[in-house]
């Protein structure tokens, strides 16, 4: 059995319209359903691939939301900021990863945090530029319908983006690269090219759904730009997704939001334990929820074609 083009395409475009059905609330929970889906399969284009597991990830989720904030704070509109911000961070992003990937495994991952940590604290520092501990807050503004669409927008890109590179030379030159990167580069794949060509577009990704994010809640400061709190969802959605497949980052965005939710409504002083007790189950069954969902559908289902790679 398998599910007609019509209804494939509509499950496509049915989320534009779930504004006119649902609570502002529920729309605020969609909203964080899609940029999480953008996190993860942006960190998945890297880590998924290649093997290389970006810790700092986030650095460009925070700067591209200071960015975005700094010149709407300067009176710059939103698409121009974002003319700005997302070339900018991108090239920064090629620049950072010249000097990462001088580097390999534990020690990558390492480093990609410590670049994390040490913007948390310049930007809780550099109080004339991201406004100290305090952070920047935009001036009032109802963005959900517009932040909504644009996350729903991003979300449908990326998850776009990892099904078609999986199926380039891209896509096959990380894979060899995580096989063993001695003979990928024996055998003539650009290795360093092909490796800051992943990180970068994983960067401007991060860097847009940052933009996204602090025009919907307007504001950010360090700890919600660079915080630990914020570092770690995305690891544990790539972690409990997945990375060999595109739908992975769906699924672990998907799960992971749902608990965030339960975490913070049910348990606010525990977020942080909770997110250590995820990682931790994430890290012993690792790819398991992927595999299960895959092995299902070597069986008769209405999802199997939805879900054939």
């Amino acid at each position: 059995m398998t599910i007609p083009k019509g209804l494939f395409i509509g499950s496509i475009i049915l989320p534009a319209f779930l504004p006119v059905f649902f609570s502002p609330y529920v729309l605020t929970l969609l909203f964080t359903i899609f940029i999480n889906i953008s996190l993860t399969a942006g960190i998945n284009l890297l880590w998924g691939f290649s093997g290389y597991m970006n810790l700092g990830y986030m650095v460009y989720f925070g700067l591209g939301a200071y960015g975005t904030a700094i010149l709407t704070l300067a009176g710059w509109s939103f698409p121009v900021g974002l003319l700005v911000c997302l070339p900018l961070f991108s090239f920064l992003a090629g620049l950072i990863a010249l000097l990462l990937f001088r580097l390999q495994g534990i020690y990558f991952s390492v480093v990609s945090l410590g670049v994390l940590i040490l913007l948390e604290e310049s930007a809780g520092k550099l109080i004339f530029l991201s406004g100290g501990p305090e952070g920047l807050s935009l001036p009032l503004g109802n963005y959900t319908l517009e932040s909504y669409w644009l996350s729903l927008g991003l979300a449908l890109l990326s998850l776009a983006l990892t099904k078609w590179i999986d199926r380039q030379r891209l896509g096959y030159g990380l894979r060899m690269i995580q096989e063993d990167e001695q003979m990928a580069q024996a055998i003539g794949v650009p290795v360093l090219f092909t490796k800051i060509t992943a990180y970068v577009l994983g960067a401007f990704i991060a860097s847009l759904a940052g933009a996204i994010y602090v025009r919907q809640s307007g504001y950010i400061g360090p700890a919600s730009a660079f915080g630990l709190a914020v570092a770690m969802p995305p690891v544990i959605m790539a972690l409990i997704g997945g990375g060999r497949r595109w739908w992975g980052p769906l699924l672990g965005a998907i799960i992971l939001t749902g608990l965030q939710e339960a975490l913070w409504t049910g348990f606010n002083r525990w977020v942080l334990s909770g997110y250590g007790i995820i990682l931790i189950l994430a890290g012993f069954f690792h790819g398991q929820g992927e595999k299960l969902l895959h092995r299902s559908f070597k069986e008769k289902s209405p999802l199997r074609s939805f879900f054939k790679t």
